[in-house]
């Protein structure tokens, strides 16, 4: 899939805005749907910038969460700068 730089942007900014124990389902709101968002919040993790093990991918690539989803240091770092540049 394709990756979504508004998206991630976006998904980063909502994290690093929130409380600090993170974000439930609230996280998945977005225009693009939920399954848009999930797989957005995996390639995240995959870049090290969420907390890993908090997204898990099946066989058939359906992704699940394990709330919250919070970022990790290195996201938290990359989403300042994200809205530093807003």
């Amino acid at each position: 899939m394709n990756v979504d730089n508004d998206l991630q942007k976006e998904v980063l900014t909502r994290l690093l805005h929130a409380h600090p124990s993170g974000l439930g389902k609230e996280v998945l709101d977005n225009y693009r749907g939920e399954k848009v968002v999930a797989s957005t919040l995996a390639q995240l993790q995959d870049q090290g910038l969420i907390q890993h093990g908090h997204v898990t991918c099946n066989e058939a690539g359906e992704h699940s969460l394990n709330m919250p989803i919070k970022l990790s240091a290195a996201g938290v770092e990359a989403a300042r700068k994200l809205d530093a540049n807003k």
